[in-house]
């Protein structure tokens, strides 16, 4: 079985035919390095299953910087959720961290009883997956520097092994020199 559909049935039923159809009305794309799945600006229109690689979502302050809000690897969802169910343009960019392969969910050629268990399923997944991430990350970005490094390493320890360090700093509102001395600080306390 397909892992979108493995995904999904973690939390709704599908019928066979409704998995076919889900998978026939379904694309796989490439998209490589620092490839552009949503810009900050744009009207989101889409959802996406990661097969494989990675994505960061961000946003740029007024004086250009990114700061990144979220990491999303393979077997998640990507979508700027706000941007897709309020039909505004979205605050955040989603670009590829590496070269990935994603499927994108064409979800408005969809009957209503498949949309029905697909918003069941979305609603499931934002409460499940998104909130609790976004609550870990706010009581880690509201630590002293020390803290959130070891906050991070405990709940995220995927963003430490697979996320560069200077969208690692962003994340964590820290300057990069500064996650560098927490960093090995940590990583000097933890071999004794």
């Amino acid at each position: 079985m397909n892992s979108v559909i493995t995904s999904i049935e973690k939390y709704v039923t599908l019928t066979q035919k409704e998995a076919e159809v889900l998978m026939e009305n379904s694309t796989r794309h490439t998209l490589s390095k620092n490839h552009f799945f949503l810009k900050q600006g744009e009207k989101n229109k889409k959802v996406a299953f990661v097969e494989k690689g990675s994505f960061r979502m961000f946003y740029s302050t007024d004086k250009g910087d990114e700061v990144n809000t979220e990491f999303i690897f393979e077997d998640q969802f990507i979508t700027d959720f706000t941007s897709f169910l309020l039909k505004k343009n979205s605050d955040v960019s989603i670009i590829a961290m590496e070269n990935s392969e994603i499927r994108i969910l064409e979800l408005i050629k969809l009957d209503d009883a498949l949309l029905r268990k697909l918003s069941y399923f979305g609603k499931t997944y934002v409460q499940n997956i998104c909130l609790p991430t976004l609550m870990d990350y706010q009581i880690i970005i509201s630590e002293k520097p020390a803290l959130k490094y070891k906050l991070l390493s405990e709940k995220f320890p995927e963003y430490i092994q697979k996320v560069p360090q200077k969208h690692l700093a962003s994340y964590l509102h820290l300057r990069p020199e500064t996650l560098s001395r927490v960093k090995r600080k940590f990583l000097d306390l933890n071999q004794l």
